[in-house]
């Protein structure tokens, strides 16, 4: 009984869908997590296996094409699909991605239990995320 409770009550803090993290940038802007001290590591661990603008549709696993990881601006192409899937803040802890499965190399098939964020790495993501939009770019 209490196992079933405690499900509930867990289930109950857990979005079913994607959901904005609504996590803001400090201010001042650290500038500690940087796409060259943060987001292309996270990117290669965890993304690019099928966010890869070098793979065809046929190779990425299901991720949508114009959905692509390995350079930032492909990042700051959709950084609220990147938040609401796999970023972690006060309004959601979203770990829809990775997925279960991934390619042991990118555009594989869905053979190896895929790496998983920690809770950190998934915090820090949300900020990056939340900084690096509001920095200025030239690209």
């Amino acid at each position: 009984m209490r196992a079933a409770l405690m499900f509930l009550a867990l289930s109950a803090c857990t979005p079913d869908e994607p959901t904005p993290t609504q996590t803001v940038c400090p201010d001042p802007d650290p500038g500690t997590l940087t796409y060259e001290s943060f987001g292309r590591q996270f990117m290669t661990d965890y993304c690019v296996q099928c966010h890869d603008s070098a793979l065809p549709r046929s190779q990425r696993n299901g991720a949508p094409i114009y959905h692509d990881f390995e350079t930032l601006l492909g990042v700051l192409a959709v950084p609220d699909h990147i938040d609401e899937q796999a970023g972690s803040g006060p309004a959601a802890e979203n770990t829809f991605m990775p997925p279960d499965r991934c390619p042991e190399q990118a555009g594989g098939p869905l053979a190896v239990a895929c790496k998983q964020p920690t809770a950190e790495e998934r915090k820090q993501l949300a900020e990056w995320i939340a900084c690096e939009r509001a920095r200025p770019h030239t690209f």
